[in-house]
């Protein structure tokens, strides 16, 4: 049996300020979407934010077209490159409010290439990182009926505000739903994970008998021993933005109606009182990588073999 999480809430210093930008958002609607995307960073900036975070794919409202071939026309025309218009308004907004932003968007990789991406902004600005979905649904990934190409590396951020010293993982929406994400990220340090989402949420507080979204990502936040912040979309999705803390606890979770929320997470108390232990709380340092890497690098078998071998 695992011992109580130490208390890390009964600080009020080293808290980050994080804000979660719910945008209202229509598919396709460009022109709408940016607008009230850029609103809502600008009120988190009005709220003396650290880190803003919007949802995925936020400008284009995760749009899809009547099939797979119209999709990838739509969305090549409407991504952009990290020094795009959009992405370029939301660094400005970074930078006149002094806060950091993880900011989701249909990113123009090279070639051609189109990625489900989040970029990373710092305080002053600058493009600190960008990271693209390394797990996509057959429905969004290029190699089946979508338009994405999947990432191949996961992405940690440090920050620095204040008195705060802290790592911001991020990744988006299906990731958390794949153990290896939430783990990778744990492992290069971060106490924080931001993740831009664009699905369909279920209420936290209420008891259910299967294991939806929102359960797995409370198991993640607690297994891994971190801060989860998930930002949806209002009006194409359901909202139900929320944050966990790293004992799976629920921190807040927001309605359906677009809004900004900002949430004050002690991510130092977090530092001090868990990650400091060698071992953690919910087992981090009794890991045997001599053991699963016999399993875990191997890949899986076919369909075929797995059926002949029943």
């Amino acid at each position: 049996m695992n011992p109580s999480l130490p208390d890390i809430y009964d600080t009020k210093d080293g808290l980050l300020r994080v804000a979660l930008c719910q945008v209202h958002t229509q598919a396709w609607d460009m022109e709408g979407n940016t607008r009230r995307t850029l609103a809502a960073l600008e009120e988190a900036g009005r709220q003396n934010v650290d880190i803003a975070i919007t949802p995925e794919c936020v400008f284009h409202g995760y749009g899809f077209g009547s099939e797979p071939a119209d999709t990838r026309r739509r969305c090549a025309e409407i991504a952009e490159p990290l020094d795009g218009p959009r992405m370029s308004a939301v660094k400005q907004i970074a930078r006149a409010n002094n806060m950091y932003v993880v900011a989701g968007f249909v990113e123009a990789g090279s070639a051609g290439v189109l990625h489900d991406s989040a970029g990373i902004i710092s305080a002053s600005g600058e493009v600190l990182d960008v990271y693209r979905k390394v797990h996509c649904r057959p429905a969004e990934s290029i190699d089946h009926s979508g338009a994405f190409t999947p990432g191949d590396r996961f992405v940690a951020t440090d920050i620095c505000r204040r008195d705060i010293r802290c790592r911001l993982g991020t990744m988006i929406c299906f990731d958390r739903e794949v153990p290896e994400s939430a783990r990778c990220l744990r492992a290069m340090g971060v106490q924080i994970i931001a993740c831009p989402m664009a699905w369909y949420t279920q209420a936290l507080d209420k008891h259910v008998d299967f294991a939806h979204n929102e359960m797995i990502t409370r198991c993640r936040a607690a297994e891994n021993e971190v801060f989860f912040v998930v930002v949806n979309h209002a009006g194409t999705f359901n909202g139900g933005s929320f944050v966990v803390g790293p004992g799976g606890e629920t921190l807040v979770q927001l309605g359906a109606a677009a809004e900004v929320r900002v949430v004050e997470i002690p991510i130092m108390a977090l530092q001090a009182k868990v990650h400091s232990n060698a071992y953690g709380w919910m087992g981090w340092g009794f890991r045997r990588h001599d053991v699963y890497d016999r399993y875990l690098s191997v890949k899986p078998r076919d369909a075929g073999n797995r059926t002949k071998d029943r």
